[in-house]
């Protein structure tokens, strides 16, 4: 569930502003005091996360509207009619066609209203059917709003509560346990399910423990494992996150969350945690809780995430906001260029003050201004003939390896590329590569570039073509200022990334990785069996063979394919994990010791530019 259009009237300093085309991620630059942050305020208040103020009317006797539209997926259908939302019928095509008489604006996928909010407090969700439709505000995704004060204890209660599907927060919301739809009647009926014990043999104190075990200790437990991992990984911060447990009278169950650093006797409340550090643990938290596949549809609103945090932790979450715009809607502000990476130019709205001095969004986002904003600059490219444009962070070490076996004069005696430079991107549509080319462009590299993509398991040529019409298009909205992005210029690898072309069981044998060739085999199948097959790369696999992998030997007649559909990192790990240390030693001597044809795909279209045409190495 994301928001696809947004039209914003009477709220603070907008007047009217309107945002179109709105996908998974919505950032918003521009200076200071130009409404960002109440672009943030008004989608809150729309999604009933902020009540609107009297100071909040831009004109005072005019409502506040805020109109929205709502793209739902069949996804998203599903989990609002497991979660029983706006309807209670069991069967799908009873509930569903009740959702649609009781919704009548949700029509092509997508649900419109306007919230409408007047100065006496009043609240309503006209639809274009009734004045108020009561079910919207039932379906609306829950909203997580980190504002500039990075206060905890909202989100983190929310989070912690697991709010969409737990039978903690059912009772806490005073929900029948059988029924959420329908109020809790106190009949006690539900402590027989939990337990096969009838409720008269209960007193208080141990229906609460029972209910505190039996609910919330074992979730919790494995919730603040998942929250420490991310945490450590995001943050690099020495100390353990963990959850306690309270109870009070009137109030079911309250959570506490603590850290507790190396060598420290007592945790301390994270609360006390460094503003940055509450940021990336809030962040870390979503992650966590995000990595459910059933979680209700949620929506992300942060105001600049970069405060209080070193360039390094930025661009950490700008990682992180990524990785989440792929679960939930992200929409946040920012003044950092740290923050702006990963995601595409689309996904960037540029807000600006009109000729009045109210807040608007340029139709086109001055792409020009951003990245000069940015930084960005051609003397990194100065004294290059050729670039490489490649997606990992890996592929920028490991790429230089093949370079340096089959091609001359591409190394200055110091080790360092000499006339060649690699790019590494998220993304090929990102605005780091847009930037990258545009510069390109002025100081005449022109089409002397190529961009190495994943296979990612996808369509090949469809690949090609969707990347060579996106900056296509990119070229309508800055004419002569990009070069022109051909297949020539487009190289998907023939495997899901580049670690599948290191997977050479002989080669692996030489290196002493494996014991035996056949080993290779027996150890990849030990591993299917195990997880492989439940990967998203494995299960398109299964799709795409349309039978399971029993034997070794099957393994063995579907390397292809298997290097094909399974995500790289899943692969390379397995076999290659122990080496991180030795990780380049050891690849160099694979690229000398593996047949040229392994790398042929790759091999052959650098081969068909001029520049490495002439430096071919007779190996």
């Amino acid at each position: 569930m994301e928001i696809s259009f947004l039209q914003i009237q009477n709220f603070k300093s907008i007047e009217n502003m309107i945002l179109r085309d709105i996908g998974s991620a919505l950032i918003l630059v521009g200076q200071n005091s130009v409404g960002k942050s109440s672009i943030l305020q008004a989608i809150a208040a729309a999604m009933g996360e902020y009540q609107p103020s009297s100071s909040d009317f831009n004109t005072r006797k005019q409502n506040i509207e805020i109109s929205v539209s709502l793209s739902l997926t069949p996804g998203d259908l599903e989990l609002l009619f497991q979660a029983k939302k706006v309807s209670s019928y069991k069967r799908w095509d009873s509930w569903y066609r009740d959702f649609c008489q009781k919704l009548p604006s949700f029509q092509n996928d997508q649900l419109t209203f306007t919230y409408i909010a007047n100065q006496n407090g009043s609240i309503r969700y006209h639809d274009g059917f009734h004045k108020n439709n009561r079910y919207i505000p039932q379906l609306l995704p829950s909203v997580y709003f980190l504002d500039s004060e990075r206060n905890l204890e909202k989100v983190q209660g929310n989070l912690l509560s697991f709010t969409e599907d737990d039978l903690l927060n059912q009772m806490r919301m005073d929900c029948c346990l059988f029924d959420p739809m329908k109020k809790c009647t106190h009949c006690f009926s539900c402590i027989g399910l939990l337990n096969r014990k009838t409720p008269e043999a209960l007193n208080a104190f141990e229906t609460e423990k029972l209910l505190e075990y039996k609910l919330y200790h074992m979730n919790l437990k494995d919730f603040s494992d998942k929250v420490n991992q991310y945490f450590g990984k995001n943050s690099g911060y020495h100390g353990e996150i963990t959850y306690d447990l309270t109870t009070h009278t009137g109030e079911l169950f309250q959570v506490q969350g603590y850290i507790r650093q190396k060598n420290q006797e007592n945790p301390s409340p994270v609360a006390q945690l460094g503003e940055g550090m509450r940021s990336i643990y809030l962040l870390s938290l979503l992650e966590a809780y995000m990595e459910e596949e059933d979680r209700l549809p949620s929506l992300l609103l942060m105001e600049d995430p970069e405060i209080f945090l070193h360039p390094q932790l930025q661009k950490t979450s700008s990682e992180i906001l990524y990785r989440l715009s792929k679960k939930c809607q992200v929409i946040f502000s920012t003044h950092s260029p740290n923050l702006l990476s990963p995601f595409n130019s689309r996904q960037i709205r540029q807000i600006v003050l009109d000729e009045k001095g109210l807040p608007s969004v340029r139709e086109k986002t001055n792409l020009s201004r951003v990245l000069e904003d940015l930084g960005y600059s051609a003397g990194d490219l100065l004294g290059v003939d050729f670039v490489f444009i490649v997606e990992g962070k890996q592929d920028k070490s490991r790429l230089p390896l093949l370079l340096e076996k089959y091609y001359s004069e591409i190394y200055n005696e110091d080790g360092s590329l000499s006339r060649v430079s690699i790019i590494t991107t998220n993304s090929c549509t990102n605005i780091k590569t847009y930037a990258n080319l545009k510069y390109m462009n002025q100081v005449y590299l022109k089409d002397q570039f190529l961009m190495i993509r994943d296979g990612d398991g996808k369509d090949h040529e469809e690949l090609v073509r969707s990347l060579c019409k996106y900056y296509e298009e990119r070229n309508l909205e800055d004419v002569d200022r990009l070069p022109r992005v051909t297949a020539k210029n487009v190289l998907v690898l023939k495997y899901y990334s580049f670690e599948n072309y290191f997977l050479n069981p002989k080669v692996m044998a030489e290196l002493g990785i494996l014991q035996k060739p056949e080993d290779f085999y027996k150890i990849l199948l030990e591993k299917w069996k195990e997880y492989l097959h439940r990967t998203r790369g494995g299960r398109h696999l299964l799709q795409v063979l349309g039978k399971d992998l029993t034997r070794e030997e099957e393994i063995q007649d579907h390397m292809e394919e298997i290097k094909t559909y399974v995500r790289g990192h899943d692969l390379y790990n397995i076999f290659y994990g122990p080496y991180k240390k030795q990780e380049t030693s050891l690849l160099r001597k694979y690229i000398d010791l593996a047949p040229k044809e392994d790398f042929q795909d790759i091999l052959g279209a650098i081969e068909k530019i001029p520049f490495f045409e002439n430096r071919k190495r007779t190996c």
